[in-house]
């Protein structure tokens, strides 16, 4: 008997709970509708939907041969509206065993600000002394770049050198 007096007030209540929630006044929610949206995209103006300057993406190696009897300095063909950002440089010389000490200077501008020169210094073989060569991580950007020899010390009678360089290219926004 207990229990079903028990339950008869539960239901009771749970009746008069709804009759309160029904018969309550209700709000209604107010609010400004939104307008689609249309976007729109020509050849000259892409919805951009790649990450454009993924290194890989605008990936750039190039190799030149200079020597001091013959091309002892060379610019590196940047294309429009990209700039180069190297990440690596590999070099590769000869020139006599003593008395010179070889470079390889980079020359780059960015913009129409000023040329800024890097300069990268090979080691010499302890094996093979007339050989030298250097490799490092470097980064260094350009929109202008030429790469030229150069030595401190005697003038040598012969100087050659194989320089790589490595990286990418970003677009110029």
């Amino acid at each position: 008997m207990k229990r079903f007096a028990r339950l008869l007030g539960i239901t009771v209540g749970l009746v008069a709970l709804g009759f309160v929630v029904t018969l309550a006044p209700q709000k209604t929610a107010s609010g400004t509708v939104a307008a689609n949206v249309n976007v729109v995209n020509t050849a000259a103006n892409p919805v951009i939907n790649q990450d454009r300057d993924s290194e890989a993406r605008g990936a750039f190696q190039t190799q030149m041969f200079l020597s001091i009897s013959g091309t002892s300095g060379t610019g590196v063909l940047i294309p429009a509206g990209t700039r180069l950002v190297i990440d690596y440089v590999s070099i590769a010389a000869s020139a006599p065993s003593s008395g010179t000490q070889p470079y390889v200077e980079l020359f780059t501008t960015i913009g129409s600000g000023p040329a800024v020169n890097y300069t990268l210094t090979p080691t010499q073989s302890s094996l093979a002394t007339q050989q030298f060569q250097h490799s490092e991580a470097v980064k260094i950007y350009a929109d202008t770049l030429f790469v030229s020899l150069a030595f401190a010390g005697a003038s040598p009678s012969f100087l050659t050198s194989a320089v790589t360089i490595s990286g990418h290219l970003v677009n110029i926004p």
